[in-house]
């Protein structure tokens, strides 16, 4: 279901209250075209107990929550409310992290370092029910399950081409893609021309069908 709202709920599951305030002030600026409600927990307790008195669109969890960590604190949200929406907020750009959160039950995994207006994509898709990841950790995630013959095609694109290409494979339009990473619609209409040109397609369907063939979604 789209649930495009004009107020989200989100609770900030972070032990360091620098980063709390860091993301509080991302949440706030004013050119967000919607009202974020904060909340703030700093241990896996308060974080159950908040959950337990209050309903939130997105819970942002650190990777390195303290007590039981922000796996297994993931783990515990969603014994309690399966319907949880929890989006990881770490530090930490490893592949291996990201899959333990994913594993746990995370819809995504997005780096600190983040722009206002990614976060904000990034609570919105997840709430949509589709996974969102950081450029660094999806790119890492492309280049390391790549076969040998997947690799060879692939190591035919620059990296910008092949951040565009992850876009294009969530089903984003090209306007949404420029938007997402801040670039014109033109440049990206130039990108999708260069990736048809390298993959051998002639349209969105067979971009599709390519990274089927080479592995790149399951």
């Amino acid at each position: 279901m789209n649930r495009e709202t004009a107020v989200i709920r989100v609770l900030i599951a972070d032990d360091h209250r620098m980063i709390r305030a860091g993301v509080r002030a991302l949440l706030s600026v004013p050119t967000l075209p919607v009202r974020c409600i904060v909340e703030e927990s700093e241990t896996t307790t308060q974080t159950m107990d908040k959950i337990g008195t209050a309903d939130f669109d997105v819970i942002l969890m650190d990777y390195q929550f303290p007590d039981d960590g922000g796996v297994q604190a993931t783990e515990m949200i969603l014994q309690h409310r399966p319907q949880a929406c929890i989006l990881c907020l770490s530090s930490y750009d490893e592949r291996t992290y990201a899959e333990k959160m994913i594993r746990a039950g995370a819809m995504g995994y997005i780096l600190k370092n983040v722009e206002p207006d990614t976060l904000l994509s990034a609570i919105r898709t997840v709430m949509n029910g589709k996974r969102f990841y950081s450029n660094e950790i999806a790119l890492k995630w492309m280049d390391s399950s790549m076969s040998a013959r997947t690799r060879t095609l692939l190591d035919r694109l620059t990296t910008r081409e092949k951040e565009v290409f992850r876009q294009i494979l969530t089903g984003l339009h090209d306007r949404e893609i420029a938007e997402r990473l801040f670039l014109s619609k033109r440049t990206i209409d130039k990108h999708r021309q260069n990736l048809m040109a390298k993959l051998g397609a002639h349209n969105a369907v067979e971009l599709v069908q390519a990274a089927v063939t080479m592995g790149m979604m399951g």
